[in-house]
Formats: C-alpha cells, sequence, structure tokens
C-alpha cells in the first residue's frame, strides 16, 4: 500500500515540476499532465524504478548519479517509443537540443533526471517515508482506493478520446497510401502529353481519392461530434504538449477535403 501512495505523491511532485518548469517562462499555468488530474505517471513510475533498482548504490553518490540518468533515460526513451506508436503521435521532440537520442532523450534533460535522483534519494523520499509511516493503515487504504478510481477514470477517459481519433485519421492514412502507390506506379515521364492530364489520368484510374474525400467527410462530422464531447481532454493537451507531433491532424485532413473537393469540382 505505501509503495502505492509513493507513486501517487512522486507523480504529483513530478507535475508540480513540470508545470513550473514550463510556466514560469510563458508566464503563465500550463497543466503539463498528459491526464487531467494534478500528476504525471512518468515521474512516479521513475521515482519507484530508481528507489527499487538504486538503493543499492545510494551510499555512492557518483555512482548513484551515473545509474540514475541510464535508468531515467530509458524510462523516457521508452516511454516515448510506446505513446508515439500506440497514439500516432511524437508528444515531445528534442531533435534540436544537442546530443539528443531520435529527439525522445537529450543529454540536458538526462542530467537534470540524474540531478533529481540525488535530491529524491537524499532529500525528499526520506521525508516521504516518515510521513507516510505516520498514516494508519486503514487511512492509507481509503486515500488509495479513491485515489487510484480517479485515476483509472482518468486514464481511461484520456486514452479512449485518443484512441477514438487515431482509428478515424487511420482510414485517411489508408487512402493516401493508396493515392501515394497509384501515383508512383503511374509512368508520368518522359512527358508525351501535358503533364496536368497524366496526373488526372491517374486519378481517373483509381477511387482512391473519392474514397479518401468521403473518409474525411464522415470523418468531421465525426469528429466534430466527438470533439464537443471531449473539447476539454483535446483542448488540455494541446496547451500541455504544443510541440507535439501528429501523423494527422485535423488541420491536415481539413485542407485535404478543400483540395480533392475542388479537384472534384473542376472535373
Amino acid at each position: 500500500m505505501e509503495w502505492i501512495l509513493y507513486f501517487f505523491i512522486y507523480s504529483f511532485l513530478g507535475w508540480v515540476c513540470e508545470c513550473i518548469y514550463c510556466g514560469v517562462p510563458a508566464k503563465k499555468f500550463i497543466n503539463r499532465g498528459f491526464l487531467a488530474g494534478p500528476y504525471c505517471p512518468i515521474y512516479g513510475c521513475g521515482a519507484l524504478a530508481v528507489i527499487y533498482t538504486l538503493t543499492p548504490f545510494s551510499d555512492n553518490v557518483v555512482i548513484l548519479f551515473g545509474m540514475g540518468v541510464i535508468v531515467t533515460s530509458a524510462l523516457e526513451y521508452i516511454t516515448s517509443y510506446m505513446m508515439e506508436k500506440l497514439f500516432h503521435t511524437k508528444w515531445w521532440d528534442y531533435s534540436k537540443h544537442p546530443f539528443n537520442i531520435h529527439g525522445r532523450i537529450c543529454l540536458k534533460n538526462s542530467i537534470l533526471f540524474g540531478l533529481m535522483v540525488l535530491v529524491v534519494f537524499y532529500g525528499v523520499h526520506p521525508g516521504i517515508m516518515d510521513i507516510v509511516s505516520l498514516i494508519p493503515d486503514t487511512i492509507q487504504k481509503v486515500v488509495v482506493v479513491i485515489i487510484s478510481a480517479a485515476f483509472l477514470y482518468d486514464g481511461y477517459t484520456t486514452v479512449h478520446a485518443l484512441l477514438r481519433k487515431n482509428v478515424d485519421f487511420r482510414e485517411i492514412e489508408n487512402s493516401i497510401k493508396e493515392l501515394r502507390e497509384a501515383f508512383k506506379n503511374a509512368n508520368l515521364f518522359p512527358l508525351t502529353q501535358p503533364l496536368t492530364d497524366k496526373v488526372q489520368q491517374v486519378l481517373d484510374s483509381t477511387n482512391a481519392d473519392e474514397i479518401l474525400l468521403a473518409h474525411i467527410d464522415k470523418i468531421r462530422m465525426k469528429f466534430d461530434s466527438f470533439y464537443q464531447k471531449r473539447k476539454f481532454t483535446y483542448d488540455r493537451l494541446s496547451k500541455a504538449f504544443p510541440n507535439r507531433i501528429e501523423a494527422i491532424s485535423r488541420k491536415n485532413a481539413e485542407r485535404l477535403f478543400e483540395i480533392i473537393t475542388r479537384h472534384k469540382e473542376d472535373r
């Protein structure tokens, strides 16, 4: 039970650090959590990982720092990779930072995380253990049940909203791939007739553009309805991760819709 409390405590402290780190330069409050509540689960997982695995090195500051850099960097890299595969979105990108690996981790953040590990071991965790030990077991169980229920509901609504959007946009991606293959396999060169005529022939030879147009039109209506129900989640994530890179954004889908619609009207 204590370890679950540790997870939520460090998730909250991580959320506070993220809000300060991003909010101070912006001079406004920014909820930097992936979830709506005041917690960043990656910090809770990171704290438990380093406390559980690095305690044997706690007597050596240098080794503890080095191992802390490795463990936290590995966790950040794996989290970035899994979230990108699951949601088709790159939530953070350190490509412009020196000494980065695939934009998922960078030396600057890794060093900061290593320092945070030292702070946790020598400053924060002993105090947290003392405080948690003073809480009766019954109260611990009640608190854990309440917070866990809220956490699970928060996670479900956020993940469901993102996965639902990805299912719809995947239809657009498939139609785009079909169009790309049609143009790739088309013999556009050498030109024996105007390029526009050849492009028109390619479009006329496949119904991929019509399928794409239908997908986008359907998804626009579906997404409008779905977005209104989950407007808070989408708006919150846009503010929390303004630099995230989506495989296909709604803006791009709208642009595709306009281009193909124009093409249909000109035919």
